[in-house]
């Protein structure tokens, strides 16, 4: 068991060894002050030792050795004036040596903190949707933040104070030894007991840690969660039930933190009472010697320095011993983000785009989030260069993982997708985002400027391309009239902004890079009928030329395209041009018909309504017009 955990220490150190070579420099020289200030340690006590067996014992009880002989001239008050400069230059240098390491170590810490936080937040954005979707948001910044912090602890700030404090351990037991090793072996026996409450209780404790950390990942996500969905709490009057929720799991968090910090503090009380019995044993053993003439009372005031010297290391060693196993508890958690391979892979022979055409064909494609979770089933399509393509079905069909698919926000699990008759993974991931724009259902804006929003997908885009985009979306003219134009600041997810404005937003950012593929996820779904109006006429204009691939569930939105796919249960249903699908029985023509129904009841309730504004709208031309909504 002991070597299970030892090699599980030794593997995390190895994982994190391409971290610490960037320090080494700063790390060898920590070591060598961390030696200077073992050496004042050792020599700390000695001064006494001179100023009481050479300076206030009789002469006839001295027995003057080298080098303290050439003190012997100099009288009582001249060894007392040389011990106390020998004090406070042994102190001075320490201090020096002690300051020197702490700044060393501290340097060293927070560059492999910033290069591994670096490193966690690009594989974040790197990992694939699949991923980010089995994961909590609050898990995910609890080990970008707090776990990373923690693993500072145990691999640069404990380490080397483990070993300086080892240092200092072996050196006073050596020079112990040399006194009197029997006085010694009374001074070490308690090690063998601490080594073992040491070894048990952080055994305990990193498994407990394991589980406070992962009950405080859910109460960050669940504070993330709460602080996205207030106006729903609000609005249904649910704060009581969201307290309670939160009470419940804050209170499991609780129990878990205070079974760390119970086997914490049993680890410093066994800890304290091994010592202080050894301190009793060196103190009795001591003085018997002490009174037979073996050792002479600056040999005992030297030996019991020592003595608490040994034991002070020792009481911090046991202490770091927890933060370590804390430590490593979390850098499994940072680890295996890290080490995550769930990601879109490149072929290594992959090459980037040159003028793609925007041809798409994908070839018995299917895809699973997970057991029992497939959302496309053996879809066979292919789409012309420049023609616009809708995809409509039921929830649940399968259509936004079609867009994601050909973005490669994730990969098919089954089947292969080309692109002007190259494979998706053989052509280079930024040259295809490059050729590939995205308006997703949820318009997602930036904190900064309409501006930096704008040129999100390419950030060295001059003014005057930022407005072209502008314009080709039907933003301009709203943009414009803003106090501070296209320098008006946006809130966090763009809400000081109305949803048809952050959508047009997110379609110049979209056209900014002149895409070849363009694909809309819905865009208008949570849109009022002014604004999809407006935002469907900046996206005809947007798909001209385009290879454009549409989510709609509106199907007077999408009755203009080339194609028309029906998606039920990630298969495809049915396929073909608009007159063909409401000419034939299935799923499109029963939603149309159902469709037109609704417009119409909503345009007689909307004119009775009315009273006498007018006449109501007859169904026939409701049916000409097609739903609206």
């Amino acid at each position: 068991m002991k070597r299970a955990r030892f090699r599980a220490l030794a593997a995390t150190y190895s994982r994190l060894r391409p971290y610490l070579a960037p320090v080494r420099s700063e790390l060898a020289l920590a070591i060598v002050c961390s030696l200077g200030a073992v050496a004042m340690v050792i020599i700390r006590p000695w001064p006494i030792k001179i100023l009481f067996d050479y300076a206030l014992l009789p002469d006839e009880r001295v027995k003057w050795v080298f080098p303290f002989a050439m003190l012997k001239g100099y009288g009582a008050m001249g060894i007392a004036a040389i011990c106390s400069a020998a004090v406070i230059a042994t102190s001075a240098l320490w201090g020096a040596f002690n300051y020197l390491e702490r700044y060393l170590v501290a340097s060293a810490g927070q560059a492999v903190t910033f290069s591994i936080r670096r490193r966690l937040f690009g594989r974040l954005q790197r990992l694939s949707l699949r991923y980010h979707r089995q994961r909590h948001i609050g898990d995910l910044l609890l080990r970008a933040t707090s776990d990373v912090n923690m693993m500072r602890d145990m691999f640069v700030d404990a380490s080397l104070v483990i070993l300086s404090q080892g240092l200092v351990l072996v050196a006073m037991i050596v020079v112990m030894f040399a006194l009197d090793w029997q006085l010694s072996l009374g001074a070490i026996a308690v090690l063998p007991i601490l080594s073992l409450s040491v070894v048990q209780t952080s055994s305990d404790l990193r498994g407990a840690v394991r589980k406070q950390r992962a009950r405080e990942s859910r109460v960050a996500s669940r504070v993330g969660e709460m602080l996205q969905g207030v106006p729903v709490i609000q609005a249904f009057g649910r704060e009581p039930y969201e307290d309670a929720r939160f009470r419940s799991l804050n209170r499991r968090n609780l129990d878990a933190g205070l079974r760390v910090v119970r086997l914490e503090a049993s680890l410093e009380r066994n800890s304290e009472l091994l010592l202080a019995v050894g301190t009793g044993a060196v103190l009795w053993l001591g003085t018997s010697r002490v009174l037979s003439g073996v050792l002479t009372p600056g040999d005992l005031l030297v030996f019991t320095a020592y003595v608490a010297g040994m034991y002070r290391p020792l009481r911090r060693i046991a202490r770091l011993t927890g933060r370590v196993s804390k430590a490593q508890a979390c850098a499994e958690r940072v680890f295996s983000v890290l080490e995550s391979e769930d990601r879109v892979r490149v072929h290594r022979d992959a090459e980037p785009l040159d003028q793609p055409a925007g041809r798409i064909r994908l070839r018995d494609v299917a895809l699973s989030y997970g057991p029992g979770n497939r959302a496309l089933d053996g879809v066979s399509l292919t789409i012309k260069p420049g023609r616009t393509v809708a995809v409509v079905g039921p929830n649940g069909a399968g259509k936004s993982s079609l867009c994601a698919l050909i973005a490669r926000l994730y990969d098919p699990t089954e089947g292969t997708i080309t692109l002007d008759g190259r494979k998706l993974h053989h052509i280079r991931l930024d040259s295809l985002r490059a050729a590939v724009a995205m308006v997703f259902q949820q318009p997602m804006l930036f904190s900064g400027t309409i501006a930096e929003n704008i040129a999100f997908a390419a950030p060295d885009a001059d003014a005057r391309c930022i407005e072209g985009a502008a314009r080709a979306a039907g933003a301009h003219s709203f943009i414009a009239a803003l106090p501070d134009g296209y320098d008006t600041t946006v809130g966090e997810r763009g809400d000081t902004l109305s949803g048809g404005e952050r959508q047009k937003i997110s379609i110049a950012r979209a056209l900014l890079n002149d895409p070849t593929i363009l694909l809309l996820d819905e865009p208008t779904a949570s849109l009022d009928p002014d604004s999809q109006i407006a935002v469907n006429q900046a996206l005809a204009g947007a798909s001209k030329g385009r290879t454009t691939l549409r989510v709609s569930h509106r199907l007077s939105e999408i009755r203009g395209a080339d194609r028309i796919v029906v998606l039920i249960e990630g298969r495809i249903a049915q396929i073909g041009k608009h007159r063909q699908l409401i000419a034939e029985a299935g799923w499109y023509r029963d939603a149309w018909h159902k469709q037109l129904a609704e417009t119409a009841s909503a345009a007689v309730a909307s004119t009775g309504a009315s009273g006498a504004l007018g006449p109501p709208a007859s169904t026939k031309s409701g049916e000409r017009q097609g739903p609206s909504r």
